[in-house]
């Protein structure tokens, strides 16, 4: 096969026919792509103009370039042509390129560039094969088969590159619109080059090989062959086609020139036409009137601003001048006349009028357009700038007013340029600190030398942490020297407002602030917070602050100290007796004499009322300690002068040490105050040290506190009365009733024992409550209405509804108020007179009475006879024991009875206990008696036989007034 087509090409083809035949087809193959792109470009009837002739210009190319190649070959036989054939293959080939091109005019996606290839590759070996009928010939002729595949292949394989390499758009289909400008899609020109190329390739290999596959037998007995188409001819006719193909390639070519130039002007026109609209968007936008007016001043430009202030028509400039406030008309006239006159720009601010009638403040400039130094236009733009001129008008009065503020305000204002450390101080700045202003340089520098020493390091820190952008604001309180030389203390507020494109920052503002006062009320506050108001002595919280600290200086460093906890004593007597005011007047002085006697380290603290506390924050062993307390003991015990009077009390201290006692604030005072209950429980005005017991004895009054609340809820508490008769006759008048408490383990315990533990825990009122009610049963009950005392608690009678408890515990059990009797001691009414009088006036008006018991042991007791009528007072059992023994136990007593009877107040004596002593009382009046000697306290029970006889004695005697009347 090889050797056949090597053949055919050397000797049976003349040299000029292949060059010559694949020149024409490139050139008609290009032309012909070209021509397919301006189809595609174009759309409608015009489109497929462009595409006819896409199809001519291949088809004749085709057609030429077959019978070109058939003029050079030479097969050593005659041949001539048929005119008809021939002009048929021309058809065929236009036609098979129609129908591949159309496939290609709106999209070349890869099956469509196939499907073409397929029709034109197929067309064209079907033009050359089937074209061999119109070739006359003396001979006959013999195809090569294998050959002629070759050739379809090659050709077909060639156009379908040729095709896919055309250009196609980016979805595989439609080509990319031109660029703006018209300038063709890049590589466009190149790429119709590379596929003309492989299509010519194609075709020229198609039509060679297929002439390759073509041998020519001679048959000398055919008949000869008449030319019917010369060989002239013929060439004149492949002439006239390829000149038909220049044309229609200079028509493209001119077509697409013609294209491009309407293109360009059509995105010059519009460029023009979007840049004229946004420049009128544009000015249409801006916050000010835009006009552009000629020489002759009539506008031939203004956008929408412009026209909503004088109309949508040509204004003049008369028109525009109208509209200027006339306080400013003339004098912007001349400006403007000489401006013109010297083709410069002109700038003025006017008051113009607008449609509604107002006047607006305009900021207008006129720029002139010069041509050879003249002004041929001039374009204007005015910008409403009445709330700036208003707003700048609002800045002035506010700085003037900011001025006087500034003034007569309390900060002083500073204004800092960092770069440089110069500063703006406002006068007051320097008046805070007694400086005259100016009179020291206005400059960081003197601020930072005026801060205290020890709050420098904390003021710079600060301040450089907000420089650096740490924190947002500056804010410290230091201190700053005074021309005077004294430290104030201020509050500096500072913020950066300024800072350069590295972050530097460049300028600081802030205020200084006078906080002296702020400063002295929160020390007093403080020292308020950890001191004692009436003695200014530390309270408990700075005492065991310093406690902890100095215990935790042992701990580390060992050593020892001492807590001494004491309490006055008296002190209670001298407050009922003198008045709270005397009484806070002892407790300052008492204070002035424990801060006089410590020593270096030591504290003295009050705890609360008569309690007082104090550290020795070093001592030598217990002896030390105790050492110390006896001379607090002697200062204490020393007479107080307060006004006219001289008051002496006592002191009894508890001593704890540390580490000896305990290592903690908490054991240590604990301690120490259970060696206080020990130094009163030894008689008073005496210091004890804690011993070990002390913790057991605290248990034990623990323990005791919750069994009595436990007493309370299980009923283990009863009464026992104890007898009150009339001295006379001996006759039963009551009973006071006794509470006593029957313990399950501890037996029947003493009131001694507990009920001083009710009173300080809280307990005795419902204590009280409970014996009240179950004294007020139990005597409802009697079988003689005898009456029935009972003690009230001082604590009772802080509940303000106590006389409303009184009523209803009577209405529930029945008893009659005048059978009931209240006994109150005189702390009662001392502790806050006005209520309690109130209390038991309302109590008296019940129909209860009211007995004063313990009469005579305190300092009011006369003033307080004044203050309410008692029903009954009673001697203390003191008086009457040593009515024996002691003379003036006898005269108190003379005295307090012939009080009563002065005052109409029936008296009872307490404690009766010989007949002495009742004989005494009954020589000298006193009406009831009450004592051992009439019968110890007991459960109603065994007093049941008692009441029972009086009540006979009751009968018997009523029997005998009746005989004795004659009834």
């Amino acid at each position: 096969m090889m050797h056949r087509a090597f053949v055919c090409l050397t000797a049976e083809l003349t040299v000029w026919a292949v060059p010559l035949a694949a020149l024409v087809c490139w050139f008609s193959c290009h032309t012909a792509l070209h021509l397919l792109e301006q189809a595609r470009a174009e759309h409608g009837r015009g489109s497929l103009g462009w595409l006819a002739g896409a199809a001519f210009s291949a088809g004749a190319g085709i057609w030429s370039t077959h019978f070109i190649a058939m003029l050079g070959y030479d097969p050593g036989v005659g041949v001539s042509y048929d005119p008809a054939i021939t002009l048929a293959w021309l058809l065929a080939s236009i036609a098979s390129a129609l129908a591949a091109f159309a496939l290609l005019r709106r999209s070349r996606d890869r099956a469509r560039a196939i499907a073409a290839s397929l029709i034109l590759g197929l067309g064209i070996a079907a033009m050359h094969f089937t074209g061999l009928r119109g070739v006359r010939i003396q001979g006959s002729v013999v195809v090569d088969p294998a050959l002629a595949a070759a050739a379809i292949v090659a050709g077909v394989a060639l156009t379908c590159g040729a095709l896919l390499a055309l250009p196609r758009g980016a979805d595989g289909g439609a080509l990319p619109r031109a660029r703006a400008g018209g300038a063709p899609p890049a590589g466009r020109g190149g790429r119709l080059v590379r596929a003309s190329l492989l299509m010519a390739s194609g075709i020229t290999v198609l039509h060679f090989l297929a002439m390759t596959a073509v041998q020519v037998v001679p048959d000398p007995q055919a008949e000869a062959v008449v030319d019917s188409l010369p060989h002239a001819a013929l060439a004149a006719v492949i002439a006239v086609v390829t000149l038909a193909v220049l044309g229609c390639a200079a028509l493209a070519l001119a077509a697409d020139r013609l294209r491009k130039m309407n293109r360009v002007l059509s995105a010059r026109t519009a460029a023009l036409v979007a840049s004229e609209e946004r420049m009128r968007a544009l000015t249409d936008t801006l916050p000010q009137m835009v006009w552009v007016m000629p020489a002759d001043g009539y506008t031939v430009y203004t956008n929408r601003r412009f026209q909503a202030l004088f109309g949508a028509g040509v204004s003049s400039r008369e028109q525009r001048f109208a509209s200027h406030h006339p306080d400013g008309r003339e004098a912007i006239a001349a400006a403007w006349r000489i401006a013109e006159a010297e083709a410069r720009t002109f700038e003025t601010e006017a008051r113009l009028k607008d449609l509604s009638g107002d006047y607006r403040w305009y900021k207008i400039v006129m720029v002139p357009v010069l041509h050879d130094g003249a002004a041929v236009e001039w374009i204007g733009t005015a910008l409403d700038i009445d709330d700036m001129v208003l707003a700048h008008e609002a800045l002035r009065e506010s700085e003037e007013r900011l001025a006087l503020a500034l003034d007569a305000g309390s900060d002083g204002l500073w204004d800092c340029d960092l770069r440089t450390g110069e500063a703006w101080t406002s006068d007051r700045w320097w008046q805070l600190l007694g400086y005259a202003p100016g009179e020291l340089p206005s400059d960081t520098w003197t601020w930072r030398s005026l801060i205290h020493p020890d709050d420098r390091a904390e003021v710079v820190g600060l301040l450089d942490r907000h420089l650096a952008g740490e924190i947002p604001v500056f804010e410290c309180e230091h201190r700053l020297r005074r021309k005077d030389g004294s430290w104030g203390w201020f509050l500096t507020r500072a913020k950066v407002v300024s800072r350069g494109a590295d972050g530097r920052a460049m300028r600081l503002v802030g205020t200084h602030g006078d906080i002296g006062v702020r400063k002295e009320a929160e020390r007093r506050i403080a020292h308020m917070a950890a001191h004692d108001a009436l003695t200014d002595l530390p309270n408990r919280t700075l005492f065991r602050e310093r406690l902890e600290g100095r215990l935790a200086e042992i701990a580390e460093a060992g050593g020892s100290c001492a807590v001494l906890c004491l309490d006055l004593d008296g002190f209670k007597e001298v407050n009922d007796a003198l008045g709270h005011l005397t009484g806070d007047a002892l407790l300052r002085a008492v204070a002035e004499r424990l801060g006089a006697g410590l020593a270096a380290g030591d504290l003295a603290a009050r705890l609360g009322g008569d309690e007082f506390a104090i550290l020795v924050a070093s001592v030598d062993g217990a002896g030390d300690a105790a050492a110390r307390a006896q001379a607090v003991i002697r200062a204490i015990g020393r007479p107080v002068a307060i006004g006219d009077q001289s008051i002496e009390v006592g002191a009894s201290i508890g001593i704890a040490l540390a580490p000896a006692h305990g290592t903690d604030g908490e054991t240590i005072l604990r301690r120490a105050d259970l060696a206080l209950y020990k130094a009163k429980a030894d008689g008073r005005n005496t210091a004890r040290a804690f011993e070990t017991a002390m913790d057991a004895a605290l248990a034990e009054r623990r323990l005791l506190e919750a069994d009595l609340r436990h007493a309370l809820v299980r009923d283990e508490l009863m009464l026992h009365y104890q007898p009150q008769v009339r001295s006379a006759c001996g006759r039963l008048v009551g009973f006071e009733a006794l509470v006593r408490w029957s313990h399950p383990s501890r037996g029947l315990v003493p009131p001694g024992a507990f009920i001083p533990l009710a009173e300080e825990t809280g307990l005795i009122v419902p204590l009280g409550e409970w014996v009240l009610r179950a004294a007020c049963r139990e005597a409802a009950g009697w079988a003689h209405p005898l009456k029935v005392a009972v003690n009230l608690s001082p604590r009772q009678f802080q509940q303000a509804d106590l006389p409303e408890r009184v009523r209803a515990i009577l209405a529930e059990t029945g008893l009659p108020p005048d059978r009931l009797e209240i006994e109150i001691t005189e702390t009662v009414i001392i502790n806050d007179m006005t209520r309690a009088l109130t209390v038991l006036r309302r109590l008296k008006a019940l129909g209860i009475g009211i007995a004063m018991d313990d009469f005579g042991t305190g300092y009011s007791s006369l003033a307080t006879l004044q203050a309410f009528p008692f029903d009954k007072i009673k001697i203390d059992r003191s008086f009457v024991s040593q009515l024996e023994q002691r003379p003036s136990a006898a005269v108190i007593v003379r005295a307090v009875l012939g009080l009563g009877r002065s005052l109409g107040i029936g008296v009872v004596a307490e404690g009766v206990e010989t007949e002495g002593q009742m004989r005494f009382l009954a020589e000298e009046g006193c009406e009831e008696m009450q004592g051992y000697l009439f019968g110890k306290p007991q459960p109603v029970e065994r007093l049941a036989g008692l009441i029972a006889r009086d009540a006979a004695w009751m009968r018997d005697a009523g029997e005998n007034r009746m005989i004795a009347a004659g009834i």
